[in-house]
């Protein structure tokens, strides 16, 4: 008698579309990266086909009531051609370009809006559908093996071109919050909201906007506003005070695979004006990944040069955009986009080429965030104290000098108080007497522009002898109205400040 060694069985492993989903929609953070994946889906046709003549991206946000918001984002492409590869999951057939490399975007971002499956649409109609008189509509729920397609008539067509592609879905109001997470303070507002998905939308996407791929707008309008507000989306940049090695250039660099081109960007940088980006802290410094403009990762350091972050590290802003034709060349994305696969070989040689140019960060102790802390409360402290007696109060850090000559030198605290105008620049701890000079540039920036400065104050903990003796010897001179110097020297404890406690 023969043994019996082996026989098969046929699971039934076709999964519910229900439960398929479910779990597509759970790997995403936040309504902005949501969106971002049908941005990409956009701007991918616009790169690829170049037809349309206006091309826009537009995401219009609307409050149905008091815990719904009817998002829709429309393009003006050429529409979605294979609708049954653009809603099958992992088909990557209707891969255009870098943008959409995984077949996953379009599907993973209608179930991370709307888990229940039951209020999204796609609208979509290209030239020839266009050409029979018609457009397609696909509407939940999403079926795995026999999606519906519905056949629409022109007249119908609500798009703001002949041809694109509109996409909508409800969302609750503990997911539109999500685009302020992170951040400190509260964002209720929907206008609060709205700068910060502008914000975030300028810096993933500016290389597109800034190089006239397309343009990106939000139009949003609450129960309570009358009318609707467009924000169109301008580019995100840095603020630097000087370059680091080995500078901003281009390069080829082979990652494994075949050769790619590296723009780079090795900036000292400074703290902008934005809320979320570009701040010189913690959170926003050290290096930043694009492919093919597309940011994809940021806030990377000790993943290449494994030693901790420090705030002394915080002048550090090295900016990378890796381009290619070819997807294989490139660093692998991760099926969401929202990051690159750490163990990609072609990554790694990323990480080296950077250490190849700077092999161990130094050390800024004078760029820390504890100095920008200081002027923070400074400013605090001023607005809290004196505007009271003065309605027209300006405390900025944000001020500007040398901009009737198009330049742009910030000022590290600027105060308007009864007509009078005060200027400060300090250290955390030691002036030297370069630092006097910088507060003298401050004078001589502002008078240039027309705004005449009444006292400078130099501001740190300890101010050595030399530092004394040229700030006496500068207030013996005049500006170019012939206004004395005026600089004063104070410690941070003389202005309230308990530094060093």
């Amino acid at each position: 008698m023969a043994n019996k060694t082996e026989s098969t069985i046929i699971l039934d492993n076709i999964p519910d579309s229900n439960a398929l989903w479910k779990g597509l929609g759970g790997n995403f953070d936040s309504l902005t990266q949501i969106i971002n994946e049908f941005i990409d889906n956009s701007l991918s046709d616009f790169i690829k086909f170049n037809q349309s003549e206006i091309k826009k991206i537009i995401i219009r946000i609307t409050q149905k009531s008091e815990n719904c918001y009817e998002v829709e984002i429309e393009d003006t492409g050429t529409g979605i051609t294979d609708l049954a590869s653009a809603f099958s999951i992992g088909n990557t057939d209707s891969q255009l370009t870098s943008l959409n490399e995984h077949g996953f975007g379009m599907k993973h971002s209608l179930a991370a809006a709307n888990p229940d499956n039951d209020n999204w649409s796609v609208k979509t109609r290209t030239i020839e559908s266009k050409d029979r008189n018609e457009y397609y509509e696909i509407r939940a729920p999403f079926d795995l093996s026999k999606q519906k397609v519905f056949i629409k008539d022109n007249s119908s067509w609500r798009g703001l071109q002949p041809t694109g592609t509109i996409i909508k879905f409800n969302v609750s109001n503990t997911l539109l919050k999500t685009i302020s997470r992170g951040l400190r303070g509260q964002y209720k507002k929907l206008e609060s909201l709205m700068e910060i998905l502008a914000e975030d939308l300028g810096y993933t996407y500016g290389t597109y906007i800034s190089h006239n791929t397309a343009s990106i707008s939000i139009r949003y309008q609450g129960l309570e506003m009358t009318d609707i507000v467009t924000k169109d989306i301008s580019e995100i940049k840095p603020v630097y005070t000087d370059i680091i090695k080995p500078g901003i250039n281009s390069t080829t660099l082979d990652l494994g695979a075949g050769t790619v081109t590296i723009d780079y960007e090795f900036l000292q940088a400074e703290e902008s004006s934005n809320k979320k980006y570009y701040l010189a802290n913690m959170a926003t410094s050290g290096v930043e990944i694009r492919i093919n403009g597309r940011l994809l990762a940021s806030n990377l350091f000790s993943e290449i040069w494994g030693i901790e972050k420090h705030n002394s590290y915080n002048y550090i802003l090295i900016r990378l955009n890796i381009k290619s034709d070819y997807p294989e060349r490139l660093p692998t994305t991760t099926t969401n986009k929202t990051g690159l696969k750490q163990d990609d070989p072609k990554l790694e040689s990323i990480y080296k080429w950077i250490r190849s140019k700077v092999n161990e960060p130094k050390r800024r102790a004078s760029l820390s965030r504890d100095e920008i802390d200081l002027f923070n409360q400074l400013k605090d402290l001023k607005l809290k104290t004196l505007k009271d007696y003065d309605a027209a109060l300006v405390v900025d850090r944000e001020k500007h000098a040398f901009t009737s000559i198009n330049e742009k030198i910030r000022i590290d605290l600027y105060q308007s108080f009864q007509n009078k105008t005060t200027i400060y620049e300090g250290k955390k701890d030691k002036t030297t007497p370069q630092d006097v000079y910088q507060l003298l540039m401050y004078w001589d920036g502002l008078t240039m522009d027309n705004v005449p400065v009444d006292k400078a104050i130099l501001i740190a903990t300890e101010h050595p002898d030399s530092v004394k003796a040229l700030v006496s010897l500068k207030n013996q001179s005049q500006d170019k109205n012939g206004t004395k110097y005026n600089i004063e020297i104070k410690t941070w404890n003389d202005e309230s400040i308990h530094y060093p406690n």
